[in-house]
């Protein structure tokens, strides 16, 4: 009997799911650069101003990604629709994420104008959050906008549209970093804003890509067999209800996921603004290598959703193992760079000869192997992730995220940073600890789910 895992089946898919990822790696790795760009622009405002940036974007992701949690259930299903060739389908559920991205900007908003009180409670340094306040004030009004991008991104995304994907951010990052330099510095005439520029940045880069992402796929001819504006504001409760149901386990378990590192900000934050700056260099460097797990764990959930909508069972097997194989290929290389160059890649982003930065640089150079440690683990959970949403399968992997992340994870950092006076890096390590074990069970889950889910039955068709 011949496997799906023969030599000619895995180079087949390897060549799919790789034309597939790259756009979304290179789309991934520009908006990474962007925020590395940005933190290292940040870092010349002084070492309070990095620290506000830590504690701000910490909020911002765990809030933002929370409702980008479920919105994202639009490409689960319209990625299911587009392998079934259910062009109505598709419509409507890119119909019921603009309902969806109009509605839950009001919270988003509401949350960022009350965050400055959160750092209060929480003991963080006045002076730091004094620095933070202007900047949660000006991304209140990047909410919208940047939920519009998120749905649009999404369905591009399901229908397998990767390169547009991808231009989006070749297009949308020069503007941000253009936009950084001139707000936070003051340049080409424009007011010296420090931190607050970065919100400003934010927010002119996210209304211009709305208006023009609306415009491309409105009059362009590829998209005008789904008539996607057509009615878009009529609610299909079957298709709204059905996106609820399977983005409000990824929007949980995002914010999870994305508050344990708010969490880690805030403790390493207690350990002191010199410990705080160096988490934040490191987790920079770690969450560019990071964007390549998250392109392809969003491969996988499209492969998987495309291969569910033909109902062929093997083959969802076999992109989930290729995927998993290219991702580990991936962090090995950033692994053995970061744990045998860290001294030299902490150089590029501060003066490590300078006096005052000699403690920074020091930390930050010790936790960046713990980092490259990380990535190995987290390549197995993000695409075994991508896999099980690809099956709809989005309560189990928030169960899992909440037991590795915060029953694990987060008491295994407490203690050896504060009870066995490992300091920051016992934090990392901690971190490893949990999220290893979170990405054991996703892993199993998928390999024991996929022979058994009934794919037929996991297709949504619009009324």
């Amino acid at each position: 009997m011949r496997t799906i895992f023969s030599l000619s089946n895995i180079l087949s898919e390897f060549k799919y799911s790789i034309r597939l990822a790259i756009p979304l790696i290179a789309s991934e790795l520009t908006y990474a650069a962007n925020g590395f760009i940005a933190t290292i622009m940040i870092a010349h405002l002084g070492k309070n101003q990095l620290a506000a940036n830590a504690l701000v974007w910490s909020i911002y992701i765990t809030v933002a990604l929370f409702f980008i949690g479920i919105l994202s259930a639009v490409s689960i299903m319209i990625a299911q629709s587009f392998g079934a060739k259910d062009k109505r389908s598709v419509s409507a559920c890119f119909k019921q994420g603009l309902i969806m991205a109009i509605i839950f900007a009001l919270p988003m908003m509401l949350i960022m104008w009350a965050s400055p009180i959160v750092l209060v409670w929480t003991g963080q340094d006045q002076a730091v959050i004094e620095c933070a306040k202007p900047f949660f004030y000006v991304l209140i009004w990047s909410m919208l906008p940047l939920n519009i991008i998120i749905v649009i991104e999404q369905f591009l995304l399901g229908i397998n549209k990767t390169r547009l994907v991808m231009m989006v951010s070749i297009i949308s990052v020069p503007i941000s970093i253009l936009f950084y330099y001139t707000f936070l510095f003051g340049k080409l005439g424009l007011p010296k804003l420090g931190l607050a520029g970065v919100g400003y940045s934010i927010l002119v880069t996210n209304g211009l890509m709305a208006l023009y992402l609306i415009g491309y796929i409105y009059f362009s001819n590829q998209f005008q067999v789904y008539k996607l504006f057509k009615k878009w504001w009529v609610v299909n409760r079957k298709i709204l209800l059905e996106l609820i149901r399977i983005g409000i386990p990824l929007g949980f378990m995002y914010c999870i996921e994305v508050a344990l590192f708010a969490a880690i900000a805030i403790m390493m934050g207690t350990l002191g603004t010199t410990t705080l700056a160096a988490y934040q260099i490191a987790y920079q460097y770690m969450m560019l290598a990071l964007m390549i797990l998250f392109a392809m764990g969003q491969a996988a959930t499209v492969r998987v959703g495309n291969e569910v909508g033909k109902n062929n069972r093997e083959s969802i097997k076999l992109t989930s193992a290729v995927n998993i194989g290219i991702g580990m290929g991936f962090m090995l290389l950033f692994s053995v760079f970061y744990i045998g160059f860290a001294h030299w890649i902490i150089g590029l982003s501060i003066d490590i000869h300078e006096e005052s930065l000699q403690s920074m640089a020091n930390q930050a150079t010790t936790f960046l192997p713990i980092a490259g440690v990380l990535l190995l683990t987290e390549c197995v959970r993000l695409i075994s992730f991508g896999s099980l949403r690809g099956l709809k399968d989005t309560k189990f992997p928030a169960i899992a995220s909440f037991i590795g992340f915060w029953c694990i994870a987060f008491p295994a950092a407490y203690l050896l940073a504060f009870k066995f006076k490992f300091g920051g890096t016992g934090i990392w390590w901690g971190m490893v600890i949990g999220l290893f074990i979170a990405g054991m069970m996703l892993l199993i889950r998928f390999n024991r789910l996929v022979k058994r889910v009934d794919l037929v039955a996991l297709v949504t068709k619009s009324e």
